[in-house]
């Protein structure tokens, strides 16, 4: 209960951090957490940690819970013995600290200046709530030392170098006696013999609350192709061997994955004319827009401004904007903003049906999903933000970005949110499936983006339908993998070329599960009940007839 939960987050808290100074790495239950509400501005109240969100129930306590890390490299290696992941944290890293030499950016630029080595060779260890760079002196201690609360830290970068990683901050920090100047950045270069992989292991697993920059992540981890296993790539996507475990049976899918078979949906399955209206973010765009200690769309404009640099007019450009959305690292959804510009522009709807008036929908598989106000707010401040800097004089004169939402306005052009009525997981494990799912229905049926948030779909699918999608999906990735170690290929838009392939994925990728078969009804069923119901049903109503009957005798 909530009561429950109050009085019982002080004891969890001083338990889960004990737990991490004995250095021992807590993986979250996609389950739990999919079932309990996240904070909210009426006061709902859950049990939060810096890796995410923990909470017990009767049945998953009787069952024990499932450890499972949706966004963790490591993923695949759980519960396996005598498995390791190769970069694992370390106690302290020993790296040589760059500084910005002239004006320092602010942290949300995006933005790095010319670095400078600091003289000498430092350590950085964890402390209780704060990151200590000591450098290196004689007689076996150190010279000088320095500390930066780890709340401060915003974001962690890898640069083209492949060996720099980049701290940034969300203000400006002091390093003591190290450096007179407060910094907004700082560079770390590992010593010989340090990975830049180490040091990114370390520093996610002192940091779980700061994004990883994704584009420039990939370049740190060189991929190893084993015998008889190619790893996949697709337009800086990259699919590994740990990442097709994840397709096994009760397992959650990270962003790789999910990234690969929306992008791979959308390739296969989406008919041209409709591909031509949507387009499908990657699963770190929302991530990265409210990153950097950000507080509305409009300032986290700034984080992805370059993103879509491949659409003429951005994403404003699309009828359907598809953003699935990873909350607090835990449990995946959808959201989709349906014609964006009707709504900016605020374009006359007379004569257009429902289904062509502007709208954000929110698709979510879990039984109790949690508030969805802050991601919409946040995706209405980005598009106002977008179109802003597009059309500066229309924007100026259509005034406040509150005008969306706002009353006066028809209430067909307000760019208001939708929780729709969907299919629901049935556990803990199949969210990413399901937003899978919610996407290959809307190429399936024409009908289901058009009335997308107006009615109940609860009959797109059901549990049954979802559980055979996973057992395809692993199938489908092995089948591209076979083929690229046979062809020494590992680009899938290379491989796609090939018709015979391409239809074959198709094939896969769209079937759905065989119906069971019922046992037909005899002939006294057939003639009692010849109306068209079910022969399950039937049979069920003949047998309480024949009671019935016996009674009367």
């Amino acid at each position: 209960s909530c009561c429950c939960e109050c009085a019982y987050t002080p004891l969890i808290f001083f338990i889960f951090a004990l737990l991490c100074r004995l250095g021992i790495r807590l993986r979250l239950s996609c389950m739990l957490a999919a079932t309990l509400p996240l904070p909210s501005p009426r006061g709902s109240v859950t049990c939060k940690s810096p890796a995410g969100l923990m909470a017990a129930t009767t049945d998953s306590a009787a069952a024990g819970p499932q450890m499972i890390c949706i966004d963790s490299d490591d993923e695949a290696f759980a519960g396996q013995a005598g498995q390791e992941w190769p970069d694992a944290p370390a106690q302290e890293l020993n790296c040589t600290l760059l500084l910005p030499q002239g004006r320092t950016p602010s942290s949300a630029s995006g933005s790095v200046p010319k670095l400078g080595a600091m003289e000498g060779s430092f350590f950085i260890s964890l402390g209780s709530g704060w990151l200590e760079l000591r450098q290196s002196g004689g007689g076996g201690r150190d010279a000088a030392a320095a500390y930066v609360a780890t709340t401060s830290v915003s974001g962690i970068e890898v640069l083209p170098d492949n060996r720099t990683v980049l701290l940034r901050f969300g203000h400006a920090v002091q390093l003591g006696h190290l450096w007179a100047a407060a910094i907004a950045i700082l560079g770390l270069l590992p010593a010989t013999g340090v990975g830049v992989g180490a040091v990114l292991a370390t520093l996610r697993f002192w940091l779980p609350h700061v994004a990883v920059t994704p584009n420039k992540l990939a370049l740190a981890r060189p991929v190893v192709n084993t015998p008889g296993f190619m790893t996949l790539r697709w337009d800086g996507i990259e699919l590994t061997s740990r990442d097709i475990d994840l397709l096994g049976e009760e397992r959650c899918l990270n962003d790789s994955v999910m990234d690969f078979f929306l992008k791979l949906v959308v390739e296969v399955l989406a008919p041209p004319e409709l591909r031509e209206q949507m387009h499908v973010t990657s699963t770190f765009f929302f991530q990265k827009l409210t990153s950097c200690g950000v507080e509305s769309g409009e300032e986290g404009w700034q984080n992805v401004r370059k993103w879509h640099g491949n659409l003429k007019d951005g994403l404003l450009s699309q009828d359907y904007i598809i953003v699935p959305i990873n909350e607090q690292n835990i449990h995946w959804w959808l959201l989709v903003v349906c014609f964006p510009r009707r709504a900016l522009e605020q374009t006359p709807l007379d004569g257009l049906p429902s289904g062509c008036h502007p709208r954000i929908v929110c698709l979510d598989s879990g039984q109790e999903p949690p508030p969805k106000a802050r991601a919409t707010s946040f995706l209405r401040g980005y598009l106002w933000r977008e179109w802003r800097e597009r059309h500066p004089e229309a924007a100026a004169a259509a005034g406040s970005i509150h005008k969306l939402a706002a009353e006066r306005l028809p209430r067909s052009l307000q760019l208001r949110a939708i929780e729709a009525d969907v299919p629901k997981q049935q556990n803990g494990y199949d969210c990413g499936l399901f937003v899978i799912e919610y996407l290959m229905t809307f190429f399936r049926s024409r009908s289901a983006l058009k009335g997308l948030g107006w009615a109940p779909h609860q009959h797109w699918f059901g549990q049954g339908v979802v559980s055979h999608r996973r057992r395809r999906l692993r199938k489908i990735a092995e089948v591209l993998r076979n083929i690229a170690v046979q062809r020494s290929e590992p680009d899938v838009a290379r491989l796609l070329q090939d018709a015979a392939l391409r239809s074959k994925v198709r094939e896969m990728l769209g079937d759905l599960p065989k119906e069971k078969r019922h046992k037909a009804p005899d002939a006294e069923e057939s003639r009692l009940y010849s109306d068209g119901r079910p022969p399950k049903r039937a049979a069920s109503l003949a047998a309480i007839e024949r009671a019935r009957s016996q009674l009367q005798q």
